[in-house]
């Protein structure tokens, strides 16, 4: 187990060094947090003239629904290149000569995307302290909400390292990671328009924004973290048996 996680350790520290050293973090962070702080900053203005909700309602619960969207982008951006690119460029070889394991090549590109998502989301830190100028004091519901994020933000990372499994084409790798996360936000909306509520219930169930929608609220229920969880086991598990074929 010592030399197992060692192994992980060493090419997730590689992994991380060569994003930081690379502008496109960055430009990315930058863009992430400009557009974010925009729609921060404009709702914040905004609630002056509100005179029914709280700022819970008005700021919060919106700031993050669109920082929810902005990840289906974001993410697979992170993701498109950690596998199909290493498969096109031949070095996915070298990692396999070095004896690390498809699980250790796995788990240490996931949790290299996951430390460049907190570091972009530590940056909106700046939100809660600004709101707490103003008076707001419902930090539960801010914490769930940063907890709903990170928990969606792995889960659309294992769907990308899937996806990136998948072909040597990042492009192609971006494309299906972006489609197959509207599918699941649409899944959401097909369960507002049917009429059978079963049918219903079990869209919303298969889709992440009805989960999140309850970390934002500060209304956390047990199943969304299962769901959570589950959707992260199936596409981990699922990039598994992809690198598994070797028939690249």
């Amino acid at each position: 187990m010592k030399f197992w996680l060692q192994g992980c350790y060493e090419l997730y520290t590689k992994e991380i060094k060569d994003s930081f050293l690379s502008p496109f973090v960055y430009i990315l962070s930058a863009s992430f947090i400009l557009l974010i702080g925009w729609i921060f900053f404009s709702l914040l203005v905004a609630s002056k003239d509100i005179t029914q909700g709280s700022l819970t309602t008005s700021i919060i619960a919106p700031t993050f629904s669109m920082m929810r969207f902005v990840f289906m982008f974001v993410c697979p951006l992170l993701t498109m290149r950690l596998l199909s690119e290493e498969k096109k460029n031949h070095t996915i070889e070298l990692l396999y000569l070095s004896n690390l394991s498809d699980w250790q090549i796995i788990i240490s590109k996931f949790f290299s995307s996951l430390t460049i998502i907190l570091f972009m989301l530590a940056l909106t830190l700046l939100f809660p302290v600004i709101l707490s100028l103003s008076g707001y004091s419902d930090w539960g519901v801010v914490s769930s909400s940063y907890l709903g994020t990170v928990l969606l933000s792995m889960a659309y990372i294992s769907l990308g390292l899937f996806t990136s499994s998948l072909t040597s084409n990042y492009v192609i790798s971006l494309i299906i990671s972006i489609f197959m996360m509207l599918g699941l936000w649409f899944l959401v909306l097909s369960a507002a328009t049917t009429s059978n509520y079963i049918v219903g219930q079990i869209l919303k169930y298969f889709s992440d924004v009805y989960h999140y929608e309850h970390f934002v609220t500060g209304a956390l229920r047990s199943y969304s973290f299962i769901y959570f969880f589950s959707f992260m086991f199936f596409f981990l598990f699922g990039t598994h048996q992809s690198l598994g074929r070797r028939n690249w």
